[in-house]
């Protein structure tokens, strides 16, 4: 089966390929992005593991992995994933990351409105869930546009930089 190419007025989501491990890099050791990300690269190389996530996540059917691009494909903005897909339980996860110049210009809106859509026709998803950091507004308030609940918070549950974080649960339902 195809990788599920996506298209938006503005944007082109399409498979990660080997040429974006430069831009993955880029995003994923710049220490804006990886401050409310939780996985993180110092070299080139340690990238691969990234990309060879998506690759297997998407091999294995488990997951889908996404390049957020220009409509014409000459600018990468980021990435979407809908990790952890739960085919028995109709469910998935939602994450994604844009390196910081995109920021504010209503690209991950526009990018998972599209991945939500296809999730709920085409993967035949119920429940799609988000997990943030509470103190990244800027990503809260993308999946309350997005129309996700909150859930609850998973008080001190992970550790970052030697310190306890919590994470806030978010939940999107195919009313359909």
């Amino acid at each position: 089966m195809a990788f599920p190419v996506l298209h938006t007025p503005r944007l082109l989501l399409r498979e990660i390929a080997g040429a974006d491990i430069d831009k993955v890099f880029e995003g994923l050791s710049h220490p804006e992005v990886i401050k409310q990300y939780g996985v993180s690269f110092t070299t080139l190389e340690s990238t691969k593991e990234q990309m060879d996530w998506c690759a297997n996540m998407i091999k294995a059917a488990i997951g889908r992995c996404w390049a957020i691009c220009a409509a014409d494909s000459s600018i990468f903005y980021g990435v979407i994933t809908l990790p952890f897909w739960k085919k028995e339980h109709r469910k998935a996860g939602l994450g994604y990351w844009l390196l910081p110049q995109f920021w504010r210009k209503g690209i991950v809106t526009e990018a998972a409105a599209k991945v939500i859509e296809y999730a709920f026709t085409q993967m035949n998803l119920h429940r799609i869930m988000a997990e943030v950091e509470d103190d990244n507004a800027g990503s809260i308030a993308s999946l309350k546009k997005l129309r996700f609940v909150y859930e609850g918070t998973q008080r001190e549950c992970e550790i970052k930089d030697g310190g306890f974080l919590n994470l806030e649960m978010y939940a999107l339902l195919n009313s359909k």
